[in-house]
Order: structure tokens, then sequence, then C-alpha cells
């Protein structure tokens, strides 16, 4: 099934504002119930311009928190990816490329590179986003394993290179860990603003087709009434 997009949602309000504004040059128009009046529309035609506001201030909430996260796993310098190889090559440096210890976390690094995940854009069907999430989850909890084989290294694991220290490590780990909690927060948060949306606008069309058949009831399916309104999509 095709998505909604903004633009769609756009042009149905557009659509809607201009019956309004024809039903009122209407001489006589009657409303068929007292939930079709043309006060009763214009009201719902201002909740929804108000959710519609909500709903994108809530997208670009949640843009940012997976662009935060994102950030922590891939694309900042002291991101999980990039603190991969050092980790490696200071473990192989003092316990030799055969340890165990090595091939513990070469092995769960396969598994923090091999999780493709996508950014998790709002607007995303929600199976994607739950796989998302799933992916995003995995990588943390395989990280979190890593931190905890080189803090039983004790001694053995003593880096130069401050990014990758265990209290750094630690740090980096609480902060994806925020990242992953902000990202859920926002997406549940513009999940009720978008299901309440889409609601309103249910309402909307249904308010709309009946307004339409009065319309074409009361001045008759040649009226220019009724051609005003009739191919006007909502």
């Amino acid at each position: 099934m095709a998505s909604t997009t903004e633009a769609t949602f756009g042009a149905k309000l557009a659509n809607a504002s201009t019956i309004s504004t024809q039903l009122k040059s209407f001489v006589g128009y009657l409303a068929p119930t007292a939930d079709t009046t043309i006060e009763q529309y214009d009201l719902l035609l201002e909740s929804i311009r108000t959710t519609n506001a909500d709903v994108i201030s809530k997208k670009a909430n949640y843009s940012a928190a997976v662009e935060t996260r994102l950030n922590h796993f891939s694309k900042e310098a002291t991101s999980v990816d990039k603190l991969i190889s050092p980790i490696l090559a200071t473990v192989r440096a003092k316990l030799g490329k055969n340890a165990k210890e090595v091939s513990d976390i070469t092995a769960i690094a396969v598994k923090i590179r091999g999780d493709k995940v996508s950014k998790g854009k709002a607007g995303e069907n929600g199976n994607s986003i739950s796989q998302a999430e799933l992916s995003y989850g995995s990588k943390t909890q395989n990280f979190t394993d890593i931190v905890s084989i080189l803090s039983s290294l004790g001694a053995n694991y003593n880096p130069s290179n401050e990014v990758i220290k265990i209290p750094t490590l630690q740090a980096k780990i609480t902060a994806i860990n925020q990242a992953n909690n902000v990202v859920a927060s926002t997406y549940g948060l513009l999940k009720v603003s978008a299901d309440l949306r889409n609601t309103q606008f249910e309402q909307l069309s249904e308010a709309t087709q009946r307004i339409k058949e009065s319309v074409k009831s009361q001045y008759g399916v040649s009226s220019v009434e009724y051609k005003l309104i009739k191919g006007l999509k909502v």
C-alpha cells in the first residue's frame, strides 16, 4: 500500500479549505448532519492544522535523535564502528594474534559490522523501524560484550589511546544506550501524533463525502455549486 506523504496531506487539507470557502458562498446550504455543518467542518480543519504542526515538530525531533544515534554507531571519529580496529590492534599487540580474546572480540566485531541497519527515517513503516531497533539493540549488546572482555583483561589491556581506554568505552556504552532510548521515546511520541492525524483525516474524508452528496442532492448534479467541489479530493 502506498504511503501518504506530507504533500498528500497538504493537498487534502488545501482542498478541504477550498470546499469550506465554497460552502460559505452557497445560498441556502443545509448540512445533512450536525457534524457536517460549516462550523464543525472548520473546527475539524483547525484541529488537523494543529495536529499536522505537531507531527512535523515530532518528526524533526525523531530525525535528530536518529542522526545522533547514527553518529555514535558509525559516523563520528569515536563511533563504535571506528573503535573496533584500534581495540583489536591493542589486544593483538599485547596478547598475540592467536589469543582467545582476540578471536572472541573478532567474532563479535563481525556481528557488529554485519548488522546493516537503515537510518530509520520518519515515515518508514512500522516493520522497518522494528527491524532497525532490533539491529541497533544487537549492536549495543555486542559492543557491551567487547568492553566486558576488555575489562576482564585487567592490566593486560592498558592502551595509550585515550578513546579506547575502559572508562571512555564505558562512557560510550552509556551514550549509545541514551541515544537508543531517545530514538524510542521520540518515535513513540511521533507515532501517537501521526495516528491521531490519520484518524482526523479519515473523519475529514467522511465529512467531505457527506457534504458533497448533500450539495449534489440540494443543488443538483449539474449545478455550479456541485461542480465547484466535486473534483476536490480529500
